[in-house]
């Protein structure tokens, strides 16, 4: 499938082109909707929101959740880990891998991480327990690795698809919230259903924040969530996210992190009629799950990287068996690259 990267427009006088975001989209998702440019023309709101305020506040806002793990053994790897591990230099010898059920779900997450990151894996399971299961439920697999991993250089974390890769420095809430919107916004069959409901206005697996329904609510504001939410619709939209998800678990709201959070109250208010519904299921177990991608099989000693699938692992690498309802991604999602720089100038962290 053919591919073509594009380099969002920059909010003049606020963001540097190092902080811009790059988005492959395959050319039938290319932009082809009413709204006319990549750029939002607002400013950010002021003061900015406290990102380790807010940091600070979700570890204690969210409860973890209780898991079991099922470690997989060393010559198997996700697909996807294998592809993300040999994208950034990382040998897949060096790959730790492991099955965890939360008891909000009968699904469980396939989770890997390198032996050199510093985080433990219980740093990394209890973290991302405390991510809503309506929300956890929309990732394939989740990566940590080294900082120092060619694509992580300058990169704080980045999202393919339905499969999110963190370094141990930025695997925190507030990011995972803003990563995971990225995921929802294509993948939540909710969204997807309110995107065909627009009359055939726009191609298949269009990202509901690049549609009317979403610029509708930014239209209203008088400014934006952070000065990194002016480079597209989907990082305004995975902006609000993040503090839109604070809104709605502290109990001092966002006027704890800005006095100025109302310029941007009606993106906060819209992410919260859309998704506050999916994110915090009816009964609090999960709704659907992303499966894993599969299992496929490596040299456990440093040799050649494998030269391809030489079989799969056993059922609990898929959903089968599992009375969970499968969230497929709709075509041309998986190639759909968000890569978060860290925080921006004027931003307070």
């Amino acid at each position: 499938m053919r591919t073509t990267t594009i380099i969002p427009a920059l909010l003049a006088g606020s963001i540097s082109p190092s902080h811009a975001l790059t988005l492959r989209l395959p050319r039938s998702l290319l932009p082809r909707w009413p709204l006319s440019t990549l750029e939002i023309s607002k400013p950010p709101i002021t003061p900015a929101f406290s990102e380790s305020s807010q940091d600070a506040h979700l570890q204690t806002d969210l409860s973890p959740v209780a898991y079991t793990t099922t470690p997989w053994p060393a010559n198997w790897l996700p697909k996807s880990c294998l592809e993300e591990a040999s994208n950034n230099g990382l040998h897949p010898s060096d790959i730790e891998v492991t099955d965890v059920f939360y008891t909000d779900c009968a699904a469980p997450w396939t989770i890997c991480r390198h032996r050199a990151t510093p985080l433990t894996w219980a740093q990394i399971l209890t973290t991302l327990s405390q991510v809503p299961v309506g929300m956890r439920q929309h990732v394939s697999n989740l990566l940590v690795l080294p900082s120092k991993s060619p694509l992580l250089k300058t990169a704080a974390a980045y999202t393919r698809g339905s499969v999110l890769v963190f370094t141990p420095t930025f695997f925190k809430l507030g990011v995972l919230f803003h990563e995971f919107t990225h995921i929802m916004d294509t993948a939540a069959p909710a969204l997807q259903d309110a995107v065909r409901s627009q009359a055939g206005k726009y191609p298949p697996g269009t990202p509901f924040s690049r549609t009317e329904l979403w610029a509708a609510a930014v239209g209203k504001d008088s400014a934006l969530p952070t000065p990194y939410a002016g480079t597209t619709w989907q990082e305004d939209f995975a902006d609000a996210g993040r503090w839109a998800m604070s809104d709605m678990t502290h109990a001092g709201g966002l006027g704890v992190y800005s006095a100025g959070w109302t310029a941007c109250r009606n993106q906060i208010g819209a992410y919260e009629a859309w998704m506050g519904g999916i994110i915090f299921t009816r009964d609090g177990m999960c709704t659907g799950k992303v499966p894993s991608s599969r299992a496929v099989e490596v040299p456990v000693s440093r040799g050649a990287m494998a030269g391809g699938e030489m079989g799969r692992r056993p059922p609990k690498a898929t959903l089968e068996g599992v009375d969970v309802m499968e969230i497929v991604l709709p075509a041309g999602a998986e190639d759909m690259l968000y890569v978060y720089q860290g925080p921006m100038p004027g931003m307070e962290y």
